[in-house]
Parts: structure tokens; C-alpha cells; sequence
């Protein structure tokens, strides 16, 4: 080996470049110090030193030794000579490995001579440094890919010198190794199960040896090893595996290493594909009629239709103008495409001389075809004084979008009309299948007219809750509300003060027993004596019903914070011992029970009290009577049969007898034993319960309105929030949240964001508005 004094060259960056660039080795024999010294050169790279900076300590100290070393290679000899003079079997033969450093492949020439002698030889030896990204190593390059880099790189080499030297010496077979299991599996398997970046080496491996038989090596006996991590020249001298070869090439092939005995499964293998499912649709739908989908108003289509029109007739297409014969146009193109993707039946038999026009409906109308091709209605106006577009309309589907398009081009065109002006005025250029149907659908759609109706959605009646249908005692569930104001004096001398007062009302929710209490004002701590009293005399409910709305005319403000104030509603709760039931905000309907009870309270004060101004005795006195008539009201109708028994009212509940009846006749002087009464008095109460049961009950089984069952509302819809004093143009307009379905799974209370922030209104306070699904 000559050598040039490159151990003279500056420590730096520029210098190791310099001498790294003198070491000329075209066969690569000494493949494995130029891979250490290329590979010291990333190192700097990575450093990011200066060219004419001195290199770091630790650095310098590595670059010294390698040129320190670099003498030895002086008494380093290579035989370029290969004997094949004689010989009986010529191989070729090739090693890969790679490690983070790089990647090497060594190609070696076995010569087997007649005398058995074997003999194996250098060829060549390829390395390469791993890739750097950026001034880090490339992560993505992870050790199976570097294995599968240095195999194509042997393949690469074996094609090569298999094609040079096969025309002078015949090679018997050629053979590659690697001590890589996932390679050999790699290699072994489908190729299409893998990622591109192993498919594509495994492929080109394939096609340059493909009929080169892999095997498995130990790292111990495989000569690229040590060329994949780099060797120091003296290290480069003494290795003899990289100059002779692994020890078994001396032997027979029979006692070489064979293949891989098991190939890795595909779940422990890297870079294998995620499995994937393509299906592919085919849709055969016009292309033309795909496009005009995609406009949403009648003009827009026009506008669009008339550059369509303008390539076809090829006239200028950078003019903005809208010409009125241009509009024409536009609306005969849009009309031709929708009868040949609806009509096209009906385009083959008018295109026939003598045709015969089907279905019937067709043939009512006598379609004929015009001069333009298009489909026109023939009817029995030809004699009138009607233009001739009204006299022999366009033909239009009612399905089509265009139709859609031109119905609510007139609908805004009229000021959203109704359906007879849309119609009348549709006919005078178009005649539409099914007219009324067609337009009906797009009024039906259009907000602004479902803003202005505002129909709000009835659900089906409910369900009766508990508190209705148990045999329970009086009062056990109550229902309260407030009626009022009603004006008193103080006494009864000429212009004496007046003040306000209101009624609270108590109702029992199973026999609708009515009790009532007079409040001097509608504070809480008001409420609360009423209330007081009223467990006094009746006893402690279990369970109290009360709204929580704000539609009792003249005193909304102060009943909301009665029963919309949480704090409020906190303390009413706790001052008695019950369950306290509130329901939605403008729900009066869900307390239909004592709203009957406030009208009816109303009902005998209006007609009683007149215009007079009644004192407080005489206001308490006038309640207190009209609470026993109420509780005398058959809750039956009453029989005319004089042997039924007589009505059964709310007072047969409270005390054995409607409230206004007759006394009964003194029996205290009847004897009677004791025990005998009791049980007398016990089978009379008990014999209420069961005809309450079996009359009164009964009644409650139909609904007397709300019968159909609507569609539910559902998270998403789009609404309008009614409010009593704005027109609906100005209503809220909102999104449901949440939806809170009753024991029967009928919405009729939902959540809803607006503007303003989130609510809790009842469906039939609001409007849904129609949306394109």
C-alpha cells in the first residue's frame, strides 16, 4: 500500500475533509477505515464547527490515533491475483449488515480446485454512512431498515459483478447472507403487506437476483459486520474475517449455514400495513344535472346557465351584461335537462310519428314536442287570447330540483303568496305535475312564513301522574296557586282605605277538594302563614304542586320571585316537611288542576261581588263559602235515576257528605254499640273510595284533546321562542340543547340556547323551523 503524509494536515474541520478525500480505495478493500473515518466526518457535521476551527479535545484526541495508525497500512499486501486456471466450482458470495454507523456489503470470489483445494477472495467491499436529518440521525431509519438497505446494496453489487464476470467465468450459483431475521422475513413474505419503503427495496431485490438464495448468518461469522461499525487501520490489518471470509467457506456446502428455519409471524414483524377496506361505489348520474344541484336559487342557476350558453353558441363570455333573450335561453337550457333526466320515456314516443302518449296522466294533457325539442302541454286552450307560452305551458316534474328553484323564485317573487297565486301564475309558462303538491312542499319549507304562522307543535296529552289516581287521603297532594288582586277596606265607614289581598288556592290532586286562604301580599313569608294555616286545618302533604311562570295578570313580577327565585323556593321546601314540585317556566297547562280551581274560584266573586268593596271579614267570609260549594260539585255527572246513590263530591272526602247539604236527622238517641258506629263510619269512608274508583276515576281515561302523536323535537332543532308581546318576526331565534321526555318518552319540555343564554321552555312555546336535511 502507498501512502501520502496526510498525518501532517491542521487538526480542523478543513483538514480531516483534506485527508479523508486522499484515501483512494476504488475496490473498497479497505471498505471498513473509510467507513470509521467517514463517519468521524459526521460527527464534526453535527458539531457544527467552523472550517478552520480546531477540533474539541475529546475529538482531536480520536483523529490523532487514526493517523497515528495510518502507517501500519504500509506492510498491508493484497493479492490482486485469483488462480482460476484450474479449477471445478466458481461461486460468488455475499455478506450485509449494518449497524447505526452505517450499512456494508462484502462480495467475495469462491474457487474450488480439482485437488479439493479451496480458496476464497476479496472482491469488493461497499459502505455507506446512515443518513443524517437535519444534524440529527434520522430517526425514521430504524436498524431493520438499514438491514434491508445493506441487502439491496449486496444485490446491487452481486447483479453487477455477476454480469461482468459471468462472461468469462462461468459462476455456479450466487448466494447472500445477512445475519437479519426480519430481512429473511421480509423477504420471504408478500411483499404487498408492507409499507412502500420496504415493498419497493424488497422489489428491486427480487429483480436483480431472483434466483439468489438467502440464508441466515451469526453476527460472530459475518464479515460485514465489523465493516459496519468501522475498524482503525491496525484494527483494518489484523481482521482477518474481512480478508478471508467466515471459516465455513472452507468447508463443503452441506456443513454452511441454511436458511432461516422459522420466518418472524406478521404480528411481530415491523412495518407491516394496516389492514384497509376499499369499496367502491358507482353512481350513474347525469353530470349535468349533478351540477345544476348545486345552486340554491333560481337567478343564481340562471346566471350560471347563461356562460354555459354562451360557450355552447360561442359568443364572448367576458361581457356581464344580462340580456332578457340570454335569460330565455338559460331558462330553456335548465328546462332540457330536466326532461330528459324525468321524461326520457316520454321523449322516445313523441319523438315517434304516430305516438301514443302513457300513463293516462300524460295523455290528459297531449304533450307534444316543439320546434326546440322541448316538451310542452297541448291542451284545449288553442282558440283563446292567452300567449302562446300560456297556451301551451313547459312540462316540469314535480320531483326535479329546478322545480324547486322556480316555485320559490315566484314564492319571494309574490311576497310569499299563497298556493292559488303561485299556481295561477306558474301556468302562464309552466305546467308542473302534481302543481299543488309541489308548491305546498316549498311553502311549507320557506322560514320566513313558518316564522310568520308560528305553529307551535301540541304533544299528545299525558299520562296521569300518581297524585291523581291513588286512593290517598285528602290533601295528601296538593296543587297551589294565587289568584287575585282583589281590593278590601279596612272597615265599613264612607272613604275608608283601601287595600289589595289575594286568594291562595289549595287543591287536592286526587278529589279535587278546594281550600282557600286570604294573603295580604305575595311576599314568601306571606305564602308561608298561608300555608301554615292551611297544614293546620288540613294536615301536612306529602307532595305540593306549583307553577313557576309569570301569567298571572298584575302581579307577575312578585309571583316570579315566589316561585322562579331558588333561594325562595329553598325556603318554602324547608318550612314544611314535603316534596315541592315546580314546573317549567310558562307551562300554565301542566297545572291545568288549580288553574279549573282559580276560574271557578273567580267564577262566583265576579257574580257575588260586583263592583262592591267588601271588608275583610265579609271578603273571608264570601270564600270561605264559596270553598264549600266547590267542595260540593258532583265530580260525577249526576244520575236522574232517584235510587242511585246521590253524586260524589269533594266533601264526601272531608267530612261523609257534600259541604251544602241538609242536616241529617239527630240520631244520638238511637242506642247503637260503639264499636258498631266506628265501623259504620269506616265502611261509609271506605265506600267513598271505591266509587271514586269506579265513577269518578273512570272519567279521567280519555283525552279531550292533544289525541295525535306528534313527531318528537331533538337535539339540534332549530326554533323560535314564542313571546307574548313581540310580533313573531322578532322572536328569539335558538337551538335545543337537551330534550326531557315524560314517563310516556313524549318531549314536551326542552333546553334551548339562545343569544341571551340557555332556557327551559315548554314545545308549545316554541316553532320549528324547517331545515335542509
Amino acid at each position: 500500500m502507498s501512502s501520502t503524509h496526510i498525518e501532517d494536515t491542521p487538526n480542523t474541520k478543513r483538514g480531516v475533509l483534506s485527508a479523508i478525500a486522499r484515501l483512494f480505495d476504488p475496490i473498497g478493500a479497505l471498505g471498513p477505515m473509510l467507513l470509521w473515518a467517514k463517519s468521524f466526518m459526521q460527527q464534526l457535521w453535527q458539531t457544527q464547527l467552523n472550517w478552520d476551527t480546531p477540533l474539541p479535545p475529546h475529538l482531536r484526541i480520536a483523529w490523532r490515533q487514526f493517523l497515528s495508525e495510518l502507517p501500519s497500512l504500509s506492510n498491508l499486501t493484497i493479492t490482486r491475483h485469483i488462480d482460476i486456471r484450474e479449477y471445478q466450482d466458481v461461486q460468488l458470495l455475499g455478506f450485509a449488515d449494518a449497524s447505526q454507523r452505517g450499512y456494508t456489503a462484502n462480495v467475495y470470489l469462491r474457487v474450488v480446485h480439482p485437488t479439493g483445494k479451496v480458496s476464497v477472495s476479496l472482491v469488493i467491499c461497499k459502505t455507506k454512512v446512515a443518513p443524517l436529518k437535519g444534524s440529527e440521525r434520522d430517526e425514521s431509519l430504524t436498524i431493520p431498515r438499514l438491514e434491508l438497505c445493506a441487502a439491496l446494496l449486496l444485490a446491487q453489487l452481486l447483479h453487477r459483478l455477476h454480469t461482468k464476470i459471468a462472461s468469462v467465468i462461468p459462476i455456479s450459483h450466487v448466494r447472500a447472507w445477512t445475519d437479519s431475521s426480519v430481512v429473511l422475513s421480509w423477504l420471504t413474505a408478500d411483499q404487498k403487506m408492507f409499507k412502500i419503503f420496504v415493498t419497493n427495496r424488497v422489489a428491486k431485490i427480487h429483480t436483480l437476483l431472483p434466483n439468489c438464495k438467502w440464508s441466515h448468518v451469526r453476527t460472530t461469522e459475518n464479515p460485514a459486520d465489523p465493516s459496519s461499525r468501522g475498524l482503525l487501520p491496525s484494527d483494518l490489518v489484523a481482521c482477518t474475517l474481512h480478508w478471508k471470509g467466515p471459516s465455513f467457506l472452507q468447508f463443503s456446502e452441506d456443513q454452511w449455514p441454511g436458511p432461516q428455519l422459522e420466518t418472524l409471524s406478521l404480528d411481530g414483524l415491523p412495518e407491516v400495513k394496516n389492514p384497509s377496506t376499499c369499496v367502491m361505489v358507482v353512481c350513474e348520474t347525469p353530470s349535468f344535472d349533478t351540477f345544476l344541484l348545486r345552486f340554491s336559487s333560481w337567478s343564481r342557476l340562471q346566471h350560471a346557465l347563461r356562460f354555459v350558453d354562451r360557450v355552447i353558441v360561442k359568443r364572448p363570455t367576458n361581457t356581464d351584461a344580462l340580456t332578457p333573450d340570454e335569460l330565455q335561453r338559460a331558462m330553456r337550457l335548465a328546462v332540457r335537462v330536466t326532461q330528459r333526466t324525468y321524461f326520457p320515456e316520454l321523449l322516445k314516443q313523441l319523438a315517434k310519428p304516430n305516438h301514443l302518449v302513457t300513463p293516462s296522466t300524460m295523455a290528459q294533457l297531449a304533450p307534444f314536442m316543439d320546434h326546440a325539442g322541448l316538451i310542452r302541454v297541448g291542451g284545449r286552450l288553442q282558440r283563446s287570447m292567452l300567449s302562446d307560452d300560456a297556451k301551451h305551458p313547459y312540462l316540469l316534474p314535480k320531483e326535479s330540483h329546478v322545480t324547486s328553484l322556480l316555485i320559490t323564485a315566484f314564492h319571494r317573487r309574490l311576497l310569499h303568496a299563497g298556493p292559488k297565486l303561485i299556481i295561477a301564475m306558474l301556468r302562464q309558462e309552466f305546467w308542473i305535475v302534481s302543481c299543488r303538491e309541489a308548491v305546498r312542499r316549498v311553502i311549507f319549507k320557506c322560514v320566513t312564513c313558518t316564522r310568520h304562522k308560528a305553529l307551535h307543535p301540541t304533544p299528545r296529552m299525558g299520562i296521569l301522574p300518581e297524585a291523581r289516581v291513588h286512593s290517598v287521603r285528602a290533601f295528601s297532594s296538593v296543587g297551589t296557586d294565587y289568584g287575585g288582586p282583589y281590593l278590601i277596606k279596612e272597615c265599613k265607614r264612607r272613604n275608608t282605605k283601601t287595600t289589595k289581598v289575594y286568594i291562595a288556592l289549595f287543591v287536592c290532586m286526587a278529589t279535587k277538594a278546594i281550600h282557600l286562604e286570604i294573603v295580604s301580599d305575595l311576599t314568601a313569608d306571606a305564602f308561608l302563614a298561608a300555608l301554615d294555616r292551611f297544614v293546620a286545618r288540613r294536615g301536612v302533604p306529602a307532595h305540593v304542586y306549583s307553577d313557576c311562570g309569570t301569567n298571572y295578570v298584575g302581579a307577575a313580577r312578585q309571583l316570579k320571585q315566589i316561585f322562579r327565585d331558588k333561594n325562595v323556593q329553598a325556603q318554602v321546601s324547608a318550612h314544611v316537611v314535603c316534596d315541592w314540585h315546580f314546573n317549567p317556566p310558562a307551562t300554565p297547562h301542566f297545572g291545568g288542576l288549580w288553574e279549573a280551581g282559580i276560574k271557578s274560584v273567580k267564577f262566583h266573586l265576579k257574580r257575588v261581588i260586583g263592583t262592591q268593596v267588601l271588608t275583610y271579614e265579609e271578603f273571608e267570609t264570601l270564600c270561605v263559602r264559596i270553598e264549600g260549594i266547590l267542595n260540593s260539585r258532583p265530580l260525577t255527572p249526576a244520575s236522574m235515576d232517584p235510587h242511585d246513590h246521590t253524586a260524589l263530591t269533594p266533601g264526601h272526602f272531608l267530612i261523609g257528605q257534600p259541604i251544602m247539604e241538609v242536616p241529617e236527622v239527630n240520631l244520638t238517641e238511637v242506642p247503637m254499640n260503639r264499636l258498631t258506629r266506628w265501623q259504620l263510619l269506616r265502611q261509609m269512608h271506605q265506600s267513598f273510595w271505591k266509587r271514586w274508583s269506579r265513577e269518578y276515576l273512570n272519567t279521567l281515561q280519555g283525552r279531550q284533546k292533544w289525541t295525535t302523536i306528534q313527531d318528537n323535537l331533538k337535539v339540534g332543532d332549530l326554533v323560535i321562542v314564542d313571546a307574548p308581546n313581540q310580533p313573531p318576526s322578532a322572536w328569539r331565534m335558538g337551538r335545543i340543547t337537551a330534550v326531557h321526555p315524560g314517563p310516556d318518552q313524549i318531549v314536551r319540555v326542552i333546553t334551548i340556547i339562545t343569544q341571551d343564554g340557555e332556557m327551559k321552555r315548554p314545545v308549545v312555546k316554541v316553532v320549528k323551523l324547517p331545515t335542509d336535511k
